[in-house]
């Protein structure tokens, strides 16, 4: 039997913000220990259940999310609410093995939705909730991308999202995007002072938790100019 699928039928592309969100070091940790990584893992999810806002679209993926948005601000609210529980939870966890750091990339393009694949596919259409469950475009790839140059608890706005943006919507200017706002500034506070921490203890136990010092003072360099921002 062929696989059917009639890609000109797909439904028009339409130019949305799109973030990626991941837990940095799954691979590492998840070979060491399974129950660690997936509390790492959900409570990443739980956030991001717990953040959505209207307008905006999850897609889960293992160790991270996609999320896709029309809107700037209905996007970078959500990103805010993730970051906040997620720092609320580092500051308060008491061992630095038990601590897990995000950081993620937003690109803004063209996207299409699963949602709309149907009409492609009988089969997808008789499995909306498999098909619902993915997102297609090259903002996935760059957002997904632009991850590796974002500082702990930070985002890498790709220049997608600095170069363009919807009609009435300034694009953003900034490499990085702080979360930060009146009502987290005593968790960004603390953060920046346990993520300090963290980062020294990683580094006396560089190769036991697979993170290369180098990579730690990399990261510590580019967080002390992030929380700068």
């Amino acid at each position: 039997m062929p696989l059917a699928f009639d890609a000109n039928h797909l439904p028009q592309m339409t130019s949305e913000y799109v973030a990626w969100v991941d837990v940095m070091g799954t691979q590492i940790s998840m070979s060491k220990s399974i129950k660690i990584t997936a509390n790492f893992i959900f409570k990443l999810h739980i956030a991001a259940l717990r953040a959505k806002a209207q307008g905006v679209t999850l897609y889960p993926v293992m160790d991270g999310f996609y999320a896709a948005s029309s809107a700037r601000n209905q996007m970078l609210e959500f990103l805010r609410s993730v970051y906040k529980s997620v720092a609320e939870e580092f500051n308060s966890t008491a061992e630095q093995f038990h601590r897990f750091v995000i950081r993620g990339g937003l690109a803004f393009g063209p996207v299409i939705h699963g949602s709309g694949v149907g009409q492609c596919a009988k089969e997808l259409a008789a499995n909306a909730v498999y098909s619902n469950s993915v997102l297609l475009g090259l903002p996935m790839v760059q957002a997904h991308l632009s991850e590796h140059e974002a500082p702990p608890f930070g985002i890498f706005v790709h220049e997608s999202a600095r170069t363009f943006a919807p009609t009435g919507s300034e694009p953003l200017h900034s490499i990085w995007w702080a979360w930060k706002d009146a009502s987290s500034m005593k968790i960004w506070n603390k953060l920046k002072t346990e993520l300090g921490s963290y980062l020294e203890w990683s580094k006396v136990r560089s190769q036991a938790i697979g993170y290369a010092v180098e990579r730690i003072e990399a990261h510590r360099e580019m967080m002390k100019q992030y929380f700068e921002l």
